[in-house]
């Protein structure tokens, strides 16, 4: 960092000398151009003066004179102290001109202005070709000095660049490693609770079977471990999913037999917390290529996400319809509904909305229904209800033929 900021300071001072040379570049080359303007009149003077008339010789002697003149704005103060006589010479010859009998003497003090003046062109032309000379050198060592600054400031960057991928990738390790470490977390607490969550509903419902009153707890019972069980499938459907693992086997299959059987599993959570579950008749069976038992599981999730946004006495409506190409799955419920903010995040993986981190979850049905959905080349997509509550719309591709 300090070296480049060494050879920027190195870049300033060059641009400035270089700026400043071609100042003096073009300066001294105005000056050359009118001193070689002087010579060129004073030695036509020389040439001419015994032949010219009184009136073309005053005529030149003033355009000589006008150039001592012009010259005088890139002379320093001490050449300007001696151009003072050359402007002293030229009205002496201006006298001169007027007196056919000096012309002699006039033409003597013209040859030597001319020779003075041919040493002045001189010296302005070496003048002019050091300035250039100086030019082009600064020029040079900016250009280099530039390209040194290019390749340091390169050089800089790839080291930056490099650091910076092997820290990307540090973290990306670090990440997939608590991913992973996560991912086997569920997996395994997931199967450890799967077994005593089965035994505890089987005991419940061989309890109801064996003449238990039909209000007993027993039936909560059922019903909360039946719900407690979708979470323990979904965490390993997820967990499955994300190692590459699950193989879709799709095959033709009703998705009102799909929606049906989802709603038949959600019915004693739904029935335990008071919500009616109330299912549209579909017009006619509608065929898709999908795997029955994923396609199950993730309306089976949007379902319950629906029964933990709804109100006891509330209902939850499910319809299927179709456009011919495409089906449409629709679960409204009539909850609080989702904040506009939150509706594009809902199913993302552990992702929980204002509303539903007071109501439990674990942020993984809605995330685990779109990997499904995306798998079966549909879509998912929640929007608000105008009388409040939440619809989510799974979309879904028909078979080109159905199947009887």
């Amino acid at each position: 960092m300090l070296l480049l900021l060494a050879m920027g300071g190195s870049i300033l001072g060059l641009l400035l000398g270089f700026s400043l040379s071609l100042m003096a570049a073009s300066r001294q080359f105005e000056h050359a151009l009118i001193a070689q303007q002087q010579a060129a009149l004073v030695a036509d003077l020389a040439r001419d003066a015994e032949g010219l008339s009184a009136p073309a010789l005053r005529d030149n002697l003033a355009a000589y004179r006008a150039l001592i003149q012009q010259e005088r704005q890139f002379l320093s103060p001490r050449q300007q102290q001696a151009q003072s006589d050359e402007l002293a010479r030229a009205d002496a010859l201006a006298l001169l001109a007027g007196r056919p009998e000096d012309r002699a003497r006039l033409v003597a003090m013209v040859r030597a202005i001319d020779s003075g003046e041919q040493h002045e062109v001189a010296a302005a032309r070496a003048d002019l070709t050091s300035i250039r000379r100086d030019t082009i050198l600064l020029g040079v060592l900016l250009a280099l000095t530039a390209l040194g600054a290019a390749a340091v400031g390169l050089i800089q960057l790839q080291r930056a660049n490099r650091d910076l991928a092997q820290e990307v990738a540090a973290r990306t390790a670090d990440l997939r490693a608590i991913d992973s470490s996560r991912r086997l977390f569920f997996a395994k607490a997931s199967h450890e609770l799967r077994t005593p969550v089965t035994a505890i509903r089987v005991m419940a419902e061989v309890a109801l079977d064996s003449g238990a009153d039909a209000s007993s707890p027993l039936r909560d019972i059922v019903a909360q471990t039946t719900f407690l069980n979708h979470r323990i499938e979904e965490l390993l459907a997820l967990s499955s999913a994300a190692e590459g693992r699950p193989v879709m086997a799709p095959e033709p299959c009703d998705l009102a037999e799909v929606l049906a059987t989802a709603a038949l599993q959600a019915q004693p959570y739904a029935a335990s917390i008071g919500v009616t579950i109330r299912q549209a008749q579909a017009p006619a069976p509608l065929i898709a290529l999908a795997d029955r038992r994923w396609l199950t599981q993730a309306v089976l999730a949007v379902i319950d996400n629906g029964l933990k946004f709804s109100d006891p006495g509330g209902d939850l409506d499910l319809a299927l319809d179709s456009d011919g190409q495409i089906a449409a799955i629709t679960l409204a419920d009539h909850g609080p509904g989702v904040l506009p903010r939150e509706l594009p995040r809902i199913f993302d993986a552990y992702y929980q909305a204002e509303a539903g981190k007071t109501r439990g979850g674990t942020g993984l049905g809605l995330a685990l229904a779109r990997w499904v959905v995306e798998q079966h080349g549909g879509g998912i997509h929640a929007e608000n209800r105008d009388g409040g509550g939440c619809r989510i719309v799974i979309q879904l591709p028909l078979a080109r033929e159905e199947v009887p």
